[in-house]
């Protein structure tokens, strides 16, 4: 074959069969003609004065047997992460410590980054793939710079490691130490009970795959790769709620173990995980559902403007990652994909509550997210309570509307005729919620009582939110109005709250601090304000009685912590307030029409009728049942609600 019609692949195939020099032969212009693996050893060319080490070496390598290679280092690595375990069970457990550990985290997987279709590194991917289709008959120099282009490209996405998420030069890990050991006995026990018998906590959000949870822990306590301190704090957040829920409903581990103690070392080991730099900067599966159940963590304990940092945290990761994007999970096919979709909504859930609750724009876009639900179990028992979850997207993604096109400044200055066709499109979405939320069947689902009593709960959520959809008025510059409809739904809230509380109480499962955690943590008090302005200008005893009614259910959750406190501080001053100004006949700091049963709130809170917010402060006349009432500025509070803040139970601190 001539060389004008060799191949590109027959002329590289030739020249590689062709024997070359070593670098010390170079040096003396001798020639090889031996093939590689057959050069002349090293004493050979000793007397040129030149050792040829690096040949020697090369040979030596390629003569050592690759699976040999292979089989020390897992050795290595097997040696290192048992001598990990047994530190483990002396009492004291530690992240990552040795230099050996950290340096096999930073050269840990990378990790693949989302960028969107507007991107450099997307675009280049798309016009590399033109010319790649375009180019039917080509040279061969312009077929292999193609192919080159291709493989420099990863398909518009990005490859990150941990080396870009530090500003340091050394990327390491920092290790997490003095955490408090769990038993292995006790996980065991708790991972076999809940495939024996199942777990509530499987049957709400975020997780709900048994094997995912045994895996992490598995991987935590007899590792054979690195761990990460995202991976062990997940574990320990893990733990902490599925060993208190086995202590909150008495099952019979309790008896064998001490689950209060140990419930507490798995809060404080979890506590120091997500307190670290690399949970929060550093974007992966393992830190954003660290983040996620640090979100629960802090709704539970009132916390809602720490929930708000953990959340945007974990969206941020989210964002990086793609998991807002349903090929992000075409593309990956690992085990805890349906897991990752469910962590993303689950966190999706959270913040939208909390966008509304405090007033603040969400850390997701709607417009921005095409990630499909999570699919319903083919279970009869758990498919009621995977479409609960399909029902919270859908109030969450409500929630969030209402903030944007009603409490957002943009939407503060829409026309009053936008504002008003917004609020009815808005409510006529709550109500078909409402109406598919009845359709579902709950006959068999799992864990009857506890669905049951969350029935109670939707309703204050559904209630809660329409009243804060029908409280922002198409007129909101000239202080709004609050319409017959507001009233009637904060009514119908306030009314469920009660039923809920009394079904907490009679089922001798739950105490009212669970009711505070489980169920006012993520509940708007807004309907407790429009009652209490109702109440006044009608004169209405009813409403009194109701108010009365809730401020007596909030006293019993005082316990829960200081925020609950406070809550209760506040509902009762104005509750007293409220019937103080009814019996003295005081006017109302509005214009109140009987026959529409409508409310006309002034413009800003200082307009109102004089003396009418010094009483609020003073309560001159009104019997002193808290010693905390000047903590907090009531006028301040119902200057800000007023203004078009929602009113959350934490407000007060």
């Amino acid at each position: 074959m001539s060389s004008a019609k060799e191949s590109i692949r027959a002329r590289r195939q030739r020249l590689a069969s062709v024997p070359r020099a070593c670098e010390a032969c170079k040096i003396r212009k001798a020639s090889v003609l031996s093939p590689i693996l057959q050069w002349p050893p090293a004493h050979q060319t000793t007397r040129f004065g030149v050792i040829d080490l690096i040949r020697a070496q090369t040979v030596k390598q390629q003569a050592l047997p690759a699976s040999k290679l292979l089989r020390e280092d897992k050795f290595k690595r097997l040696e290192h992460r048992l001598s990990e375990v047994e530190n483990q069970h002396k009492g004291t457990v530690t992240i990552t410590n040795s230099t050996e550990s950290q340096s096999q985290l930073s050269s840990s997987p990378s990790t693949h980054l989302y960028q969107g279709s507007s991107s450099f590194a997307t675009l280049s991917a798309e016009a590399s793939k033109a010319v790649h289709l375009s180019t039917l008959v080509t040279t061969n120099s312009i077929g292999d710079s193609v192919r080159e282009l291709g493989n420099l490209i990863n398909t518009g996405r990005t490859v990150s490691s941990s080396d870009d998420h530090f500003l340091s030069p050394v990327s390491v890990e920092r290790p997490v130490t003095g955490l408090e050991s769990i038993p292995v006995d006790l996980v065991i026990s708790v991972i076999r009970k809940i495939k024996e018998h199942g777990s509530v906590f499987l049957h709400g959000y975020v997780v709900s795959d048994i094997t995912f949870i045994e895996n992490i822990c598995r991987r935590v306590y007899f590792p054979t790769d690195p761990v990460s301190t995202g991976l062990t704090t997940a574990m320990y957040g893990l733990l902490h709620f599925l060993l208190k829920e086995i202590s909150i409903l008495g099952e019979p581990l309790g008896t064998e173990y001490d689950l209060k103690t140990y419930v507490t070392h798995c809060k404080r080991n979890f506590n120091a995980g997500i307190e670290t730099y690399n949970i929060l900067v550093i974007p992966s599966f393992e830190n954003i559902l660290s983040l996620t159940l640090g979100v629960i963590m802090a709704q539970n304990e009132a916390k809602p403007f720490l929930a708000c940092t953990l959340a945007s945290a974990a969206a941020s990761h989210c964002r990086i990652l793609g998991y807002h994007r349903e090929k992000t999970y075409q593309s990956n096919h690992d085990e805890v994909t349906q897991t990752k979709r469910r962590l993303f909504w689950s966190l999706y859930v959270f913040d939208k509550n909390i966008s509304l609750l405090l007033g603040r724009s969400s850390s997701f876009q709607d417009f921005d997210i095409d990630v499909q639900h999570p699919p319903l179990s083919a279970d009869i028992g758990h498919k009621p309570w995977d479409q609960w979850f399909h029902m919270a997207i859908r109030l969450a993604k409500a929630q969030g509307q209402i903030y944007d096109r009603l409490y957002s400044p943009a939407g503060l200055q829409m026309e009053v005729a936008e504002r008003g066709r917004e609020i009815d499109n808005l409510e006529l979405a709550l109500r078909r919620w409402r109406t598919d939320l009845e359709q579902i069947d709950g006959t068999h689902a799992n864990y009857p009582q506890i669905f049951s009593l969350s029935q109670a709960h939707w309703d204050i959520m559904y209630y809660s939110t329409l009243t804060s959809l029908l409280r922002a008025t198409a007129t909101p510059s000239n202080g709004g109005e609050i319409s017959s409809r507001c009233f009637q739904a904060a009514r119908l809230s306030l009314q469920s709250h009660l039923r809920s509380f009394s079904a907490y109480r009679s089922s001798e499962v739950l105490s009212d601090a669970d009711f505070a955690n489980w169920v006012l943590h993520n509940s708007s008090f807004t309907p407790f304000i429009v009652i209490f302005l109702h109440s006044i200008p009608t004169r209405s005893v009813s409403d009194l009685d109701l108010l009365d009614e809730v401020v007596r259910t909030l006293e019993g959750t005082r316990q829960a912590g200081r925020s609950f406190q406070q809550l209760y501080e506040l509902c009762a001053t104005f509750a007293r307030l409220a019937r103080h100004l009814v019996e003295a006949a005081q006017p109302c700091g509005g214009a109140y029409d009987p026959d529409a049963d409508t409310l006309q709130l002034p413009e800003a809170a200082d307009n109102m009728q004089e003396g009418w917010l010094e009483a609020l402060q003073t309560l001159d006349g009104v019997p002193d049942g808290s010693s905390h009432e000047h903590d907090f500025d009531i006028s301040a509070i119902f200057a800000d609600w007023m203004n078009g803040r929602p009113l959350s139970q934490a407000d007060p601190s």
